[in-house]
C-alpha cells in the first residue's frame, strides 16, 4: 500500500486530528478567528503562499521523495520506517507514482485520465479502477471510497489554498537554513492536533524540500518527515509515462472499499 502526506494524509492522520497545512491568501481564511490572526507571521504566510502559487501554476511536476515515519508497537516503542518514491504529474489528469519501503515492499501506480492501475509488485498483485476525471477528482475518490494512499498527494492538487487552509493556530518564520546544500526558508506552524514545519527553497523556484509533522495529540506522538529533491517543473512528460506496464502473469485483485467508520 502506498503512503502519503497532505490532503490524502489528512484523510487518514491529519483529518482525524483536524490538522491542515495552511496556505493562506492575503486575507485571513474563514477558519481563522481574530485571535488566530494575531498569531500569524506575515512573512511565513507569504513564503508559503508563494510555494502554493508556484506549484499550482505548473502544468507538469516531478520529484523524488524519501519519507521517515514512526510506527508505534504495543510495547510503546516507536520504530522508524522509511520509504522512497518518485512522483510525476501532468495536469489535468495524468499521474505516475513509484514507491518502495525499507522492508522491500514496492508499489507502482499509473493514472491516464480514464483508468487507475496500482501494481503491488512485492505481492505480485494488480488493481485496476475505471475512473474518468481530473487527478484532483481521482485522488478525492480514492480517499473517500478506497484504502489506497498516494505519496505527498497534497502537492498534486490544483487547489492548494483550499487543501491547506483549515484549523491553523499560529505560524512563525524561523529563517534561512540549508537543506541538502540548498538555502531554504524554514517555517513553523501549529494546528489543532499537530505541529509541523516546512523548508521551502529561497529562490525563484519555491518548492518544498522538507516536511516534518509531529502528531502531538496522539498518545505515541509519532513523527512524519519527508525529504523532496530532483524537482522538475513544467518539464516534458510524454503520455507514455502514465501508461501502465504490468506483466500478464500478475494476479488481478479488487480495490478494497474503505472500512466502515474510518475517519475522513
Amino acid at each position: 500500500m502506498l503512503h502519503y502526506t497532505g490532503r490524502a494524509l489528512m484523510s487518514k492522520w491529519l483529518r482525524a486530528s483536524t490538522l491542515a497545512m495552511a496556505v493562506i491568501c492575503a486575507t485571513v481564511a474563514p477558519g481563522l478567528t481574530q485571535d488566530n490572526k494575531n498569531k500569524m507571521d506575515e512573512k511565513a504566510m507569504a513564503v508559503l503562499k508563494s510555494m502554493s502559487d508556484y506549484i499550482r501554476s505548473a502544468k507538469t511536476i516531478s520529484f523524488r521523495t524519501k519519507t521517515f515515519f514512526d510506527v508505534a508497537r504495543k510495547s510503546g516503542i516507536k520504530i522508524k520506517s522509511a520509504r522512497e518514491g518518485t512522483v510525476r504529474l501532468k495536469r489535468p489528469n495524468h499521474l505516475y507514482v513509484n514507491a518502495i519501503t525499507d522492508d522491500g515492499s514496492a508499489t507502482t501506480a499509473w493514472y491516464d485520465g480514464s483508468k487507475l492501475t496500482v501494481w503491488r509488485r512485492s505481492a505480485n498483485e494488480v488493481m485496476s479502477l475505471d475512473f474518468s476525471g481530473s487527478t484532483d477528482q481521482m485522488l478525492d475518490y480514492l480517499i473517500e471510497k478506497h484504502e489506497v494512499q498516494l505519496p505527498l498527494a497534497d502537492l498534486l492538487y490544483s487547489d492548494l489554498d483550499k487543501t491547506f487552509s483549515e484549523d491553523l493556530i499560529s505560524s512563525e518564520y524561523i529563517g534561512v537554513r540549508m537543506v541538502g546544500g540548498v538555502p531554504c526558508h524554514q517555517l513553523s506552524f501549529e494546528s489543532q492536533g499537530a505541529d509541523w514545519q516546512i523548508w521551502i527553497e529561497a529562490d525563484a523556484t519555491p518548492v518544498p524540500r522538507r516536511f516534518v509533522i509531529d502528531f502531538v495529540n496522539s498518545e505515541s506522538q509519532p513523527q512524519y518527515m519527508a525529504r523532496l529533491d530532483a524537482w522538475s517543473i513544467d518539464g516534458n512528460l510524454e503520455d507514455f509515462n502514465f501508461t501502465a506496464a504490468v506483466p500478464k502473469a500478475v494476479k488481478q485483485v479488487e480495490f478494497k472499499p474503505r472500512s466502515a467508520g474510518k475517519a475522513e
